[in-house]
């Protein structure tokens, strides 16, 4: 079936009222969950195949928190979807107005290859949770995931309601011609300039969740102990493959011995196993990606790690030694290797950080409440973590996403409720009373009246 055919039959079955009901959009959200959780086993073993995802992350970061969601969304949904009274306005008394979250229509997923379950069903139930059908793209490169997501969605899903289509970037320009109501993509800056570009010769509306290069600032009251940890933590996870992923470090310059010295703690407590086992390591996607990242980690000074497996695609994490004008600081790295940079001050720290892109997340380590408060207040970003990273992902409470060059709308819990509805105003008044003063001809005494107001 060609993807035409089956954006119309999406369509169609759109405008019929298909799960446009409560129970009908809690029915299909039930029927991805009992997907999700018959066959975490087979969809764990297909991103392992895809490129080396231990089981341990698969699970928690791909199946566990997609669950989550879903429970989510069941939990709040039909508070949602009742429509909200608002106040009366003194132009319109005596009214009731009220606003009603409705469906936008047929809508366009397009999935990313280091989070293949993740980053496609996790918009998806914000899409089926607001009434809409959906057409899922997942990304050609976890290819393994993506032939098995669309089997799976044959089995358990009403194909009435949500439809796969696979294939590489020539499908991805054809469905960007056909009239969606919205485009959910994730991925580079770079595609998703062309997203956009596409979307809006039809005025389609888009959200773009990108990346950039995620800041994790070590102030120098931080625990410095506790900050590597976390850090690395977010750095290593899917190999440093994640949007959110600490980019770089910048560490005030009285503690930057002390962080080095426990990252490379860190780094030899963490991979106690030999990493070639991939016992508990991911490898990168692509030997395009590989090489990109074994270039940057030829023009950088490596304090520790850094060793490559150009046969299975395996980078060790790597602690590296930079200045803010090096190649390693100019593009996201989507990779395990962590350039630190020192700061003297906050001022110092803050000039260089905005000439930056904004980034997706800001990751800041300090006790100091001021400090927060100037970072948090001076640095545009995504969303964040005081004393922490990545970990503001898994409240559904916080919206997700990005702004400027990391993309732009937001989604997860209500968020993504929001992301995939229109608001709809609606004023109901009755047929009395009726005063003749708001029809023409218009008095004198009704803008003096009027004015009284304005004073």
């Amino acid at each position: 079936m060609n993807s035409e055919y089956l954006f119309n039959r999406l369509k169609e079955s759109y405008r019929a009222g298909v799960n446009h009901t409560p129970e009908n959009r809690i029915e299909a959200l039930r029927s991805l969950r009992k997907m999700v959780t018959e066959q975490e086993g087979p969809l764990c073993e297909a991103i392992s195949r895809d490129f080396g995802k231990p089981y341990f992350e698969a699970f928690t970061s791909e199946i566990f928190t997609v669950v989550h969601e879903i429970d989510y969304h069941l939990k709040q949904l039909r508070k949602w979807f009742t429509p909200k009274r608002v106040s009366d306005s003194i132009t319109t008394f005596p009214s009731k107005s009220t606003v009603t979250f409705r469906p936008l229509g047929t809508v366009l997923i397009i999935g990313a290859w280091n989070y293949p379950v993740h980053l496609t069903l996790m918009p998806l139930i914000g899409a089926l949770s607001a009434g809409n059908t959906v057409l899922l793209k997942p990304s050609e490169i976890a290819s393994e995931t993506s032939s098995l997501l669309a089997s799976l969605f044959e089995r358990y899903m009403d194909p009435k309601v949500v439809s796969v289509a696979e294939g590489g970037a020539e499908l991805t320009t054809e469905l960007l011609t056909l009239p969606f109501d919205h485009i959910f993509f994730t991925g580079s800056t770079r595609v998703g300039k062309i997203v956009m570009k596409a979307a809006a010769e039809q005025l389609i509306p888009v959200t773009l969740e990108l990346g950039g290069k995620s800041p994790a600032i070590v102030h120098k009251d931080a625990d410095i102990a506790v900050s590597a940890r976390r850090i690395w933590w977010g750095k290593t996870m899917n190999a440093g493959q994640i949007c959110v992923a600490p980019d770089f470090a910048a560490v005030h310059e009285s503690v930057y011995e002390a962080f080095i010295e426990e990252s490379k703690k860190v780094l030899s407590q963490f991979f106690r196993e030999d990493y070639r086992v991939k016992v508990n390591y991911t490898q990168i996607i692509n030997e395009t990606h590989f090489d990109r990242l074994s270039n940057l980690l030829d023009s950088s000074i490596i304090k520790f790690g850094g060793s490559v497996n150009r046969d299975t695609r395996f980078i060790e994490p790597a602690l590296i030694d930079a200045k803010w004008d090096d190649l390693i600081m100019e593009d996201e790295i989507f990779g395990p290797l962590l350039p630190v940079i020192t700061y003297r001050t906050p001022d110092e720290l803050t000039k260089h950080l905005l000439k930056m892109s904004a980034p997706l997340a800001l990751y800041l380590f300090t006790e100091s409440e001021s400090l927060i408060k100037q970072i948090t207040e001076t640095i545009p970003f995504g969303g964040g973590c005081v004393n922490d990273t990545i970990s503001h992902l898994t409240n559904p409470s916080l919206p997700f996403g990005g702004i400027g060059d990391s993309g732009m709308g937001s989604y997860h819990g209500r968020a993504s409720f929001e992301t995939f509805s229109r608001k709809q105003s609606l004023l109901k008044k009755g047929f009395w009373p009726d005063p003749r003063l708001r029809y023409p001809p218009y008095s004198n005494s009704l803008i003096k009246w009027l004015k009284t107001w304005i004073q």
